[in-house]
């Protein structure tokens, strides 16, 4: 069986993560190693560490000298694993596998040497990827990005993936820490180099909890959201013809002032939603008074038609490019 590394990068995780480290020795796969990196932590991180020397599945861990940035200790760990890892998966420290997980992953990366990633099902507010065909476990990568950048399927969002080891370059960052989703970047970046594999069962459960990054950047500024158009912008040629990508772009735009509306009436959102309209200036995609009314019209429209939560990706607008991808239909 192919050696699988198991990635976790970690700062102050004692909460969490003795449990994370706990799911990784259950695991039944029998070839794997687990790369901890220690962001410099402050509390019985170290001493978590230390107690799973010696387990079935080895622990190789690695202790920063100071604390750095988020994106910065996910490179540190995954520089790390090993050259003999045929695969790895980056494993938060708050987060579980199923004891079954990585057999099941593995089975799936094993049929084609053209699948560079392989995810599975998990769950936000309800549960991602079962929107994918059941009777398939390989897409093409320019099939599964065309869904994505349409919002019919959101699993290439998260470290919810399993790599091939020959993605890392050893004179590259593998997460690019100039952005917030790097996580996602990297899955785009890996799925327009080949096939995208799909297990369509839960495998990794994400503890969602006051202090995580997810609820913290995602549900209280829209970060993630922002950075939406940013990954469109950079990657849509790879599964976009420039007509659908704009028709993509504009749709989501909207959703997005329209988000921006809704926080700015909170208390303390004023000054978030400011930030963004600069980001946005900055970036030469200044939103006035007309986009924010288009935004909200078209809101109206989606209401009529009870789809609020729909952004307006295209249907049949492009059929060359929806030939074989079923209904278009998006949530948020």
């Amino acid at each position: 069986m192919p050696l699988v590394a198991i990635a976790t990068p970690v700062f102050n995780g004692e909460k969490y993560l003795a449990k994370t480290m706990e799911c990784v020795q259950a695991l039944d796969y029998p070839n794997l190693v687990h790369v901890v990196q220690d962001n410099a932590s402050t509390d019985a991180t170290p001493d978590i560490i230390a107690r799973f020397e010696g387990r079935r599945v080895p622990v190789l861990s690695e202790r920063s000298a100071t604390t750095r940035p988020m994106a910065d200790n996910w490179n540190a760990v995954v520089r790390r694993v090993p050259e003999e890892a045929s695969y790895f998966w980056l494993l938060c420290a708050d987060d579980i596998l199923a004891p079954h997980a990585i057999g099941r992953l593995v089975e799936v990366a094993q049929s084609s040497p053209d699948v560079q990633l392989v995810g599975c099902q998990w769950r936000a507010d309800g549960l991602c990827g079962e929107e994918l065909p059941k009777e398939r476990s390989i897409f093409a990568g320019d099939e599964m990005l065309r869904r994505y950048f349409r919002r019919e399927t959101m699993v290439l969002s998260g470290m919810n993936v399993l790599f091939r080891r020959s993605l890392i370059r050893p004179d590259a960052d593998f997460y690019d820490p100039t952005i917030i989703s790097f996580d996602t970047d990297a899955n785009i970046r890996a799925c327009a180099l080949g096939k995208y594999g799909f297990v369509h069962e839960e495998l990794l459960y994400w503890r969602q909890h006051e202090g995580s990054t997810t609820q913290t950047v995602s549900g209280r500024d829209l970060s993630y959201h922002a950075e939406w158009l940013l990954l469109l912008d950079r990657h849509f040629s790879h599964a976009l013809g420039h007509r659908e990508y704009l028709h993509c772009r504009d749709a989501f735009r909207r959703h997005f002032l329209r988000r921006l509306l809704m926080l700015r009436i909170r208390p303390g959102g004023k000054e978030i939603c400011d930030r963004h309209l600069r980001a946005l200036r900055l970036r030469g995609d200044e939103a006035g008074l007309p986009d924010f009314a288009a935004a909200l019209a078209d809101w109206v429209l989606h209401a009529v038609r009870g789809r609020r939560a729909h952004v307006g990706a295209p249907r049949r607008r492009f059929p060359d490019a929806a030939a074989g991808l079923g209904t278009s239909r998006a949530k948020i």
